[in-house]
């Protein structure tokens, strides 16, 4: 079937909406399930402009209200992008309980496809530790002689590694069992399953107001709970509002970041006890990514985990080997309960066979000899490089603000002017790509002021990339000098989107 034009024409999509009428259910159903059979198999492209819904009506011969109610079907069902009583393009879009539109695919800011350039703040992702370039070398690490003998598929994850996560968690504080645990293919993966497990159709979903897209992502995915924000400010979550929502909202899950993403901010024993005493009082879960758990920067050890301080909270855990030692790895799991542990695994099996048998055997070697000298060294690389960072952030006299992180690889940075998104498009086409804050926010009107720089690189790369920013920086401020745009500032964001 031909391509469709950017600009299709109501002639052309009558042509292809032949006999729609003819199938049964309200007429404005008919016609959305017509167009949206012209997006699904190619007929119209992503990014076409469909007419208007008078031009439309007139040549179908149908009311307008027929064709207003289809594309507001699919404008609800993710197929439309832009608001009504404006053009109507295909695309990808989700609906936020307000109504207000926000990008269906949040990650797509920080994991762009074709050719990346050579330096990109963008991804907060680092290179392989040593450990994990040494273990790449030894076959039986890959291919342990025993695994020659069977097929090679482990969806519940191989029995050693296992016992490697178990082992890491009890160490963490968490008593973990082997059969309460989820290997996932990533912590993105475990933050789905947990969603679509969890989420109640008239029970809210509860999430930092700021935070990494892929929770964002993994939410909204999972049908259409009202999502409430859970304030914060550049300290952090704001545990006292947060407190309060929590007991008043009643949400089926809260999800947290230990060393919050993207702050670096942690909650102290006492915080967390706070959140803890409000989610079980509503009956609340709480879903803790500790995926940066093991980078502190300003302590010796990471935060206690959730799970470990109150056993009366059902509190999820979901970890990944990604921040430490390597993203390429794609091991992440979930540790939980037996009972929710065995539906996972029930779930997880009917999405794929299980995480690449080299990769979980490569997992389980790196948790269980090279774990600790892997932390320490990996902590001693961010601290230098956020050393060097900050050190020509301020050399460059850029009036950015920022707090130092408790931990985690990324500095949440707060421009004089609240037109980070602008200046992030600018960077990438000049500079060095960065993301803007928007990029981490529950609606796109939020951290208007702010954007995030990981900081994995080396501290020469680092130095480099803020020469760059700041000269595309002082050419943003010539451009855009005269704005006079309010900073809105993230603490200042009502509880509830």
């Amino acid at each position: 079937m031909p391509v469709a034009p950017q600009h299709v024409t109501p002639e052309h999509l009558k042509a292809r909406l032949y006999g729609w009428q003819d199938r049964p259910g309200p007429l404005y159903l008919r016609l959305a399930e017509a167009l949206r059979a012209l997006a699904e198999t190619g007929a119209v492209n992503t990014g076409t402009r469909l007419p208007s819904e008078r031009a439309l009506a007139a040549t179908l011969n149908v009311s307008r209200n027929t064709v207003t109610a289809a594309y507001g079907q699919l404008r609800d069902d993710g197929w439309l992008v832009g608001r009504r009583g404006a053009a109507a393009r295909v695309g990808a879009n989700t609906r936020t309980p307000d109504g207000q539109s926000a990008p269906a695919d949040p990650l797509a800011n920080l994991f762009t496809t074709g050719a990346r350039p050579d330096l990109d703040l963008t991804i907060a992702s680092p290179s392989a530790a040593p450990a994990v370039l040494d273990a790449l070398a030894r076959p039986h690490v890959l291919l342990p002689e025993f695994a020659t003998h069977d097929a090679g598929y482990y969806p519940a994850g191989h029995p050693i590694l296992l016992d490697a996560i178990a082992g890491k968690l009890r160490r963490d504080g968490i008593d973990a069992d082997p059969e309460e645990i989820v290997v996932t293919n990533g912590a993105q993966q475990a933050l789905a399953l947990v969603a679509e497990a969890l989420h109640r159709p008239r029970r809210p979903v509860a999430l930092e107001a700021v935070t990494y897209p892929g929770v964002i992502d993994a939410v909204r995915r999972r049908g259409r709970s009202q999502l409430v924000a859970l304030p914060v400010d550049a300290t952090g979550l704001r545990v006292d509002v947060a407190a309060r929502v929590i007991q008043a909202t009643t949400p089926a899950a809260v999800y947290l970041t230990t060393f919050q993403n993207p702050t670096g901010n942690a909650l102290s024993q006492a915080e967390a006890d706070v959140v803890l005493s409000a989610a079980e009082a509503s009956r609340t879960t709480i879903v803790e990514d500790r995926v940066l758990a093991d980078l502190p920067l300003d302590r010796q050890d990471p935060p206690t985990p959730l799970a470990a301080l109150n056993p009366s909270t059902a509190v999820v855990t979901i970890g990944s080997l990604s921040k430490v030692f390597w993203g390429g790895l794609r091991i992440g799991w979930i540790h939980t309960n037996r009972t929710l542990a065995a539906h996972l695994r029930t779930r997880r099996r009917a999405l794929d066979l299980g995480s690449p048998a080299p990769m979980q055997f490569l997992a389980a070697w790196l948790l269980e000899h090279c774990s600790g000298d892997t932390h320490r060294w990996r902590i001693r690389q961010l601290q230098d490089s956020l050393a060097a960072l900050t050190t020509a952030i301020s050399a460059a006299d850029l009036d950015w603000r920022y707090q130092q992180p408790a931990g985690g690889p990324n500095l949440w940075i707060q421009l004089p002017r609240a037109t980070a998104g602008t200046y992030a498009d600018r960077a990438a086409r000049y500079a060095v790509p960065v993301a803007a804050g928007s990029t981490f926010a529950l609606t796109a009107d939020m951290a208007g002021e702010m954007i995030r720089i990981p900081f994995y690189r080396s501290p020469n790369e680092l130095t480099t990339a803020v020469s760059a920013l700041a000269v595309t920086w002082r050419r943003h401020l010539q451009t855009d000098g005269h704005s006079t745009r309010p900073v809105r500032r993230v603490a200042e964001e009502m509880p509830r989107i």
